[in-house]
């Protein structure tokens, strides 16, 4: 199967993020950090506030999609300011300061299904910050030890041990585990627990606890509140930690991302400037505008760059040598490797003269490689066709005329866009830019 992604439509930010797409992460920074920067800074934080709760959202966000389907029948931002809100009260909530009660103007424009997403992604995210809080103030061996004891080898892909038996448990794992109990308890309740019951519970939950001793164990369980209260904390950071350690490649790759993205849309310059600084620079950048007003054309700005990004997905499917190609050419195509991207496709269209997919996307990279006669061949032909990319190869071919500056004829295509196309509001939000 595959798929044509275009940045700005709300319906695939979620899509982005789970496939660590570099492009559509960038759209999502562009969109709302300033937002959110905004919003925290005028409620006593700071610009590395505002980037850490940015991430926080997204990784919630992430996290929680892997695990459940979410279908957005709203716009994205409100959704997603919604999630950065909450997280900064709870932040405030941490450091004990005041927090102010005011009602956010986006839980009236959500529904109650977009309102459930945005309470249990939050509350999953701060349980797993939680758990992997008290994790990491373990020591490094019991770190390992629990570690190895959940997350088991990752021969099938699933990334979990299945219930371990008490001869594969190392001896250390219940006191590391009663260590991990003990703290929850402790931070939460403020109480401490009998001797031996925690490390008892750790083995149990594990399904290790040698039969002996489970009957009286399970015996106790029923009667015993503080005992079930132990369990349940122990299941609880057996679930958190499970999904918090198990490898994730796309987790990785997502959290360099945001790292990188982090340094360019939050910290672009650290700079020392004093006030003569700002006011020099104030009065050059008024001149430049200025002389924009005046002297520069609208082309001169890079409108083709606001409008060309694109992401080009495709599900491998084994077995199908076009299939791989086509895999292979995303790849390059996502990296912006635009001339080994036409390689690979050439590749393609050979085997299968009348992919329009692949015609499609080496009618883009060719525009990228400002080869413009032979990309309009490619996307002529789309156009033609009844593909499903037919209108989204006439904004391109607009934008292949702007690229030449040719205003009129980049009009001319950009028009014959119905509006019940997908594309139709970001070619309308293009013309709007020509007018």
């Amino acid at each position: 199967m595959t798929s044509t992604r275009l940045l700005y439509n709300d319906d695939e930010y979620i899509d982005g993020l789970l496939d660590s797409s570099p492009a559509i992460i960038d759209a999502i920074y562009r969109q709302f950090a300033k937002k959110v920067s905004t919003f925290i800074l005028q409620r006593g934080g700071t610009q590395k506030d505002a980037a850490h709760i940015f991430e926080i959202a997204l990784t919630d966000i992430y996290a929680y999609a892997r695990q459940h389907r979410i279908e957005l029948a709203t716009r994205f931002e409100p959704f997603f300011m919604l999630v950065c809100k909450i997280a900064w009260r709870k932040e405030l909530q941490k450091r004990q300061m005041d927090v102010r009660d005011e009602a956010e103007p986006e839980i009236a424009t959500l529904d109650n299904t977009h309102l459930q997403y945005v309470r249990e992604l939050t509350e999953n995210g701060e349980n797993k910050r939680y758990w992997l809080k008290l994790f990491h103030q373990l020591t490094a061996a019991c770190q390992q030890t629990i570690q190895q004891a959940l997350i088991g080898p990752v021969a099938d892909g699933a990334g979990t041990n299945p219930q371990p038996t008490a001869g594969l448990l190392p001896k250390i794992f219940a006191p590391c585990m009663s260590t991990l109990i003990k703290s929850s308890v402790v931070s939460r309740a403020g109480k401490e627990l009998p001797a031996g019951s925690s490390e008892q519970a750790a083995l149990y939950i594990m399904q290790g606890l040698p039969e002996t001793e489970k009957v009286s164990f399970e015996a106790e369980l029923k009667e015993n509140i503080a005992l079930q209260e132990i369990v349940q904390r122990g299941r609880n950071a057996v679930e958190w930690l499970r999904r918090a350690l198990a490898p994730d490649n796309t987790r990785r790759e997502l959290a360099q991302i945001l790292a990188d993205m982090r340094q360019r849309w939050f910290y672009p310059k650290d700079r020392d400037i004093n006030r003569i600084g700002l006011y020099v620079m104030g009065i050059t950048v008024l001149a430049i505008i200025i002389a924009s007003l005046l002297f520069i054309s609208p082309w001169h700005k890079d409108v083709y760059r606001q409008f060309a990004a694109t992401e080009m997905v495709h599900h491998h499917k084994p077995g199908n040598d076009t299939s791989k190609l086509l895999h292979a050419a995303a790849r390059h195509f996502n990296r912006r490797r635009f001339s080994q991207t036409v390689e690979v496709l050439n590749q393609v269209l050979e085997i299968s003269p009348s992919n329009m997919y692949a015609r499609y996307y080496r009618g883009i990279s060719l525009i990228e490689t400002n080869q413009l006669a032979r990309a309009r061949n490619d996307l002529q032909a789309v156009y033609d066709s009844n593909s499903p990319y037919r209108y989204d190869a006439a904004f391109y071919m607009g934008l292949s005329y702007l690229k030449e500056r040719d205003r009129q004829q980049s009009l001319e295509w950009l028009l014959k866009i119905p509006e019940q196309a997908p594309v139709y509001w970001k070619a309308k939000k293009l013309i709007d830019e020509l007018q």
